[in-house]
């Protein structure tokens, strides 16, 4: 009887871990958790170093292959990159692909990821501080090309070690389609660059609809300077809002990739264009260069002076 009861009661967990509250009218029931997955949630043990508890190496790379990562590391000269999962800890999820060996002058790809259950810091739009969704953390994404310098045409962002590869659409892409198969409600990054910001804008925005305008408010004002000068003078401090000649820092602030549910339903809707357009039209940015170039003369970073 014992082992019978212990059955039943773990039928019924696996039931309840289904997150039927999670789905949005009309979508269709997520697949029960594995075993793996519910211990992931439940007790943060994860003893087989799987992605989020339920992908092993074979199912991390075919998504990396179906995002067309592992094609654009091909084409850039690396075929077959090492795959390495460092999943024990729920909090630091990390996915890392070399070029030949396992070493940090040779990392491809890092990235740190967690699931959490984001509650929000203040209300927004229709939400409150009591409402909460399920999303994919971005901590940490890194692309770099090992074998590749800095040039003049590609000069170093603020926070790079080394060249890019071009490959961060496919890169939103694995994060869309992890964040749609494991049911979640979005993915989301805090970019402490505006380039990061601008890279990510492709697919993101900024969960408050007036961050989300004063930044594309910031995209325009900007145009007609080099992407790496303009984020390194915004770095140091030199943005400036041109309607009262303050400094205006960059704000760190939520960008959400929407995938479901009422927060995609939100962030797509008319009251957040509104919002939006409103601050995007109220704000206008420039750079204070002679502050930038004295912060360059007084502490010269590898740059990007013009």
């Amino acid at each position: 009887m014992k082992r019978n009861r212990k059955r039943s009661q773990r039928f019924d967990l696996r039931r309840l871990l289904a997150f039927p509250l999670l789905r949005a009218a009309g979508e269709q029931p997520s697949p029960s958790p594995t075993e793996g997955e519910l211990l992931f949630e439940l007790t943060g043990e994860n003893p087989g170093n799987l992605l989020f508890g339920r992908f092993d190496e074979g199912e991390v790379r075919s998504r990396l292959a179906r995002a067309g990562i592992l094609e654009g590391i091909s084409r850039r000269g690396t075929r077959d990159p090492l795959l390495r999962l460092e999943c024990e800890d729920p909090a630091d999820q990390r996915v890392s692909l070399y070029a030949g060996a396992i070493s940090r002058d040779r990392l491809l790809l890092e990235a740190r990821l967690s699931l959490c259950r984001f509650h929000l810091r203040k209300a927004i739009g229709p939400f409150t501080e009591e409402n909460s969704f399920r999303m994919l953390i971005i901590h940490w994404l890194g692309l770099s090309d090992p074998d590749r310098p800095f040039t003049v045409d590609r000069p170093r962002l603020p926070g790079q070690q080394r060249p890019g590869l071009g490959l961060m659409p496919q890169s939103l892409e694995l994060l869309r389609d992890l964040g749609r198969e494991l049911a979640l409600d979005g993915v989301l990054d805090v970019p402490d660059h505006f380039h990061t910001a601008l890279f990510y804008s492709r697919a993101f925005r900024f969960l408050e609809p007036e961050s989300e305008g004063r930044f594309q408010a910031i995209v325009r004002d900007m145009k007609g300077i080099p992407l790496a000068l303009a984020s390194e003078a915004i770095e140091l401090g030199c943005m400036v809002d041109l309607a009262t000649g303050e400094p205006f820092p960059w704000e760190a602030a939520e960008q959400v990739l929407p995938v479901r549910g009422p927060l995609r339903g939100y962030l797509l809707s008319s009251g957040y264009r509104r919002l939006r357009d409103q601050a995007f039209s109220a704000f206008r940015a420039g750079i204070d260069w002679d502050g930038y170039r004295e912060k360059i003369a007084s502490n010269p970073p590898p740059g990007n002076t013009p």
